[in-house]
């Protein structure tokens, strides 16, 4: 990083404001926003060779050392919430697939260093495309929200709650053997369906819980194994958990 020769005293800095600025087609495109902080004009930066430049007193001139070092932690502040926004489901603020499975890659290889078991949960809502259609996709999402929250609230501090895709959630319980998942589950699967009466939806859940003794280096392979699971439980009358232990 160059270091701006610039100088500025306090009459200079009040004057000043920030552009965002980059190249496009050849030429160099400004926001022409009047940003009062660099941070209000990293938010304006469009591509990846972006910068920012300061306007003092009408005069375009390079950002000083201690600027171009606020530029960037706030470009790295950016960075970090757009990481995070791509990680979260929109609709319920868990966790999206994207997420689950790199918090699921992480605590394998922490299994697989202690080692201790891991469970992962496939739950999908029974029924639930009855409410879209009787209730409208209002009330589908406050459904799908309201099971989110319900199961971030039922669940232990360290697991891992998220929305894969429609009506489908998984969780991941760390450390926990098929006895104390099925615990956690049971628990789980009494507190949805209490709010689910409470709210008069016609919704069961069924349930799939897979206990990895030693998880395996493949987190697609344990992901459909509760996927699975999930769906035997469907195709056989709904409504219910199953549980399996594998080596």
């Amino acid at each position: 990083m160059i270091r701006a020769t610039v100088t500025l005293d306090k009459q200079d800095e009040f004057a000043s404001h920030y552009v965002a600025c980059w190249a496009q087609d050849n030429c160099l495109i400004r926001c022409w926003h009047e940003h009062k902080t660099i941070a209000e004009a990293a938010t304006c930066i469009q591509r990846t060779d972006g910068l920012v430049r300061a306007v003092t007193e009408g005069r375009e001139r390079s950002l000083t050392y201690e600027e171009q070092e606020g530029l960037v932690r706030a470009l790295l502040e950016l960075y970090h919430a757009e990481r995070a926004r791509s990680r979260k489901d929109d609709k319920t603020g868990l966790l999206n697939e994207r997420g689950f499975r790199e918090v699921l890659s992480d605590e394998m290889a922490r299994s697989r260093r202690y080692p201790r078991p891991l469970t992962i949960v496939y739950i999908d809502l029974d029924d639930f495309k009855a409410v879209n259609d009787e209730h409208g996709h209002p009330t589908g999402d406050l459904v799908l929200r309201i099971v989110g929250e319900t199961m971030r609230r039922a669940v232990r501090e360290v697991d891992c709650v998220a929305r894969l895709h429609g009506d489908e959630f998984a969780l991941l319980f760390p450390e926990a053997n098929a006895v104390s998942a099925s615990r956690i589950v049971g628990k789980l699967k009494s507190i949805l369906e209490d709010t689910m009466k409470a709210h008069q939806w016609k919704i069961t859940l069924s349930i799939g819980a897979v206990t990895f003794k030693t998880p395996l280096a493949a987190p697609d392979y344990m992901i459909e194994q509760a996927d699975k699971l999930m769906y035997s439980v469907k195709r056989t009358g709904k409504n219910r958990a199953a549980s399996l232990t594998l080596d």
